[in-house]
């Protein structure tokens, strides 16, 4: 038998992974609404990086003078009842709600997802340790759980993401146990036993990357459902501060005006519900790429 050079065998695997991706590239492409919902994506993350070239006002500054004012040309979505501009508000908001978005669900799977590593590799009491309190917490509903741990915090940026990560801590732990466990009954994972592989080379190098896709799925589409539950909190008075441009609070802010001035609440909670769905869609679509049973499902 032939034995193949070193390099060629590294070109050979570079190109089988380049083909791998090429092919999800394709299959997640297939599906339109799949792409729409990235093209949503790509919107929000442009609108919350631009905001002050996008915005045509400061969100902040107050004019009671020109407050509660309906849709013009100065004011394409009006202003609120202090008299801020709602489009740089909306236009703001992004920046807030992916900023707790991202930081949330960062926290949430950076200490989760090491939890389930831990307990699904090592099992015996870790398991049951980590796992117990695992089911505690998803015993109660994580909005629920987001409100309590609010209350307790109080509301701002940052006391906002440690509630909404810690209520999806759970969720992570959880996906990411099961997919070890399955991961590590493959022969090469049995084989590095053999060889004395060490526990945190296996873990990184060999079962984490073979357990991340369906995590890349539920990330994607946790960030919608993050925004949704930041609205919420924010609408319930224990989030964002009404000075600070958030869309729960706006939504809030605006219900006493939904038969004068319907916009108020109608600007933000469309903006939410499209970036909810462009997360939810996007998601489906990493999901029908990465697995192989469903690549050609379009």
């Amino acid at each position: 038998m032939a034995i193949q050079p070193e390099g060629m065998a590294t070109f050979q695997e570079s190109r089988r992974q380049y083909s791998e991706w090429r092919r999800i590239a394709q299959v997640y492409l297939r599906r339109k609404v799949s792409v729409l919902g990235l093209v949503i994506i790509v919107g929000l993350i442009v609108t919350a990086i631009f905001a002050p070239l996008l915005a045509p006002y400061d969100p902040t500054v107050t004019d009671v003078v020109n407050k509660l004012q309906q849709p013009s040309s100065a004011h394409w979505f009006g202003t609120d009842q202090v008299g801020r501009d709602v489009l740089s508000r909306v236009i703001y908001g992004a920046r807030t709600s992916l900023l707790i978005a991202l930081g949330a669900m960062g926290l949430a799977a950076v200490i989760g997802q090491t939890l389930g590593l831990i307990a699904g590799y090592f099992g015996g009491w870790r398991f049951h340790i980590i796992m117990r309190i695992m089911d505690a917490l998803m015993a109660i509903p994580r909005i629920v759980l987001a409100i309590m741990v609010s209350a307790v915090l109080g509301g701002g940026v940052r006391n906002l993401i440690l509630a909404l990560g810690i209520a999806m801590v759970a969720g992570q732990a959880r996906m990411m146990c099961g997919q070890v466990l399955t991961v590590k009954q493959n022969d090469y994972i049995l084989a590095g036993r053999t060889i004395g592989v060490n526990h945190l080379r296996m873990m990184l190098r060999h079962i984490y990357p073979n357990a991340f896709q369906p995590l890349l799925v539920m990330v994607t589409v946790g960030l919608g459902m993050t925004i949704m539950s930041e609205a919420a909190l924010s609408f319930l008075g224990l989030g964002i501060s009404a000075q600070t441009a958030a869309w729960g609070s706006m939504i809030s802010d605006g219900q006493n005006y939904l038969f004068s001035n319907p916009v108020l609440s109608i600007a933000p909670g469309v903006a939410i519900g499209l970036v909810v769905f462009g997360f939810n869609m996007a998601g489906d679509g990493l999901r029908d790429a990465l697995d192989p049973r469903l690549r050609g499902v379009v």
